[in-house]
């Protein structure tokens, strides 16, 4: 512990490094969360088990293992999956990837600001009932001051970005363990019937592949810890563990949790805001049958606004280095590409929230 405090002090021109563990912690607060897997248990039920446990092999472990070696060729370079493209074919397609990567980002942006805000509705309400209280125009303001505010905070406060995905990632992390442990350990009825071998088959119809789809999308975004490889000390040890820590953190919440949520939904019937308020359901059951009434749900709402906000202050960072990190000076106006004194791009900061 010594030794870390020592690395991360204050001396003028010593430069602070990201430990591995913190950059798979980003990564994790941004590929999947605990309310990522509850829309798929929507759509396919207990067979998305499953599919879950193919991708993880198929998709997850490859893809991470594929980000560790690109990241690792290109371990000098600022612009992550656009570098990588610009380095291994021409600057004209760096730029595409990077303008490409970016515009994709945005609406998810907004989408995790609204998740911030549901979270502190539940902290605040104590239910679903955000609606009732606030019109769709406020909501759409809010959601503009949560991403404005996150723009200033993430530029006046030194490691911001590692801190809240430190604190929000694990803690995230460690709120779906103890969802999977107490359900398995309370558990009295598994509402989702039948609960055998035939549940766990998936049927190979349109709606299942494509919503298998939906799977990829949810376990993707492992390049997005490629812009802070620079920022490691010894990169070529510390980036491959970061990965295969993401790779299996990723595998127990997607496998596990699906169980768990068996235990307290029936997959055959799920309220229709499954996707926006399940995880407060989800704690909420779960701390009514071990009989702590809504305290786990307050504590998971915590936790998930701590996240969510951990997820906004990633996006908004890794999307403006991917932008204007390292892009041919062709491409790009060179007010576009100005660094600030702690290395971020802040004119592309402010174009991304003001679009």
């Amino acid at each position: 512990m010594s030794e870390e405090i020592e690395t991360i002090n204050f001396e003028p021109g010593k430069k602070h490094y990201m430990k591995w563990p913190v950059i798979a912690l980003i990564d994790f607060v941004t590929i999947i969360s605990f309310e990522n897997i509850f829309y798929p248990f929507q759509n396919q039920g207990l067979s998305v088990v499953v599919s879950w446990i193919f991708l993880l092999f198929a998709y997850v472990i490859p893809y991470a293992l594929m980000c560790s070696q690109m990241g690792l060729t290109f371990k000098d370079q600022a612009g992550g999956l656009a570098s990588w493209v610009r380095h291994s074919s021409n600057d004209t397609l760096g730029y595409w990837t990077s303008w490409m990567y970016w515009v994709q980002t945005v609406p998810y942006l907004v989408d995790v600001s609204n998740s911030v805000i549901v979270s502190f509705s539940w902290i605040i309400l104590g239910n679903n009932t955000l609606d009732k209280h606030m019109s769709t125009f406020w909501f759409g303001i809010l959601t503009f001051v949560i991403i404005l505010a996150f723009i200033l905070i993430e530029n006046a406060i030194k490691n911001s970005l590692e801190l809240l995905s430190l604190i929000g990632g694990g803690a995230m992390f460690i709120m779906s363990m103890l969802f999977v442990l107490l359900a398995a350990w309370s558990v009295m009825h598994i509402a989702t019937q039948p609960f055998n071998w035939d549940s766990f088959k998936p049927s190979f119809s349109l709606r299942y592949f494509s919503t298998t789809g939906l799977l990829i999308f949810a376990m993707s975004g492992a390049e997005l810890a490629a812009p802070y490889i620079v920022q490691m000390r010894d990169p070529k040890h510390e980036f491959p563990k970061a990965m295969w820590m993401l790779a299996i953190m990723t595998g127990f919440l997607t496998i596990f949790g699906t169980l768990a949520l068996a235990v307290f939904f029936n997959a055959h019937h799920i309220p229709h805001d499954f996707k926006m308020n399940g995880p407060y359901y989800a704690f909420q059951l779960l701390g009514e049958s071990l009989g702590m009434g809504k305290v786990l749900m307050y504590i998971f709402a915590v936790v998930q606004a701590i996240f969510m906000m951990a997820q906004l202050a990633v996006l908004l960072d890794a999307s403006s280095r991917v932008f204007a990190g390292d892009v041919g000076e062709k491409f790009m106006p060179k007010w576009l590409t100005k660094k600030n004194k702690n290395g971020r791009p802040i004119h592309s900061y402010t174009f991304t929230v003001g679009l």
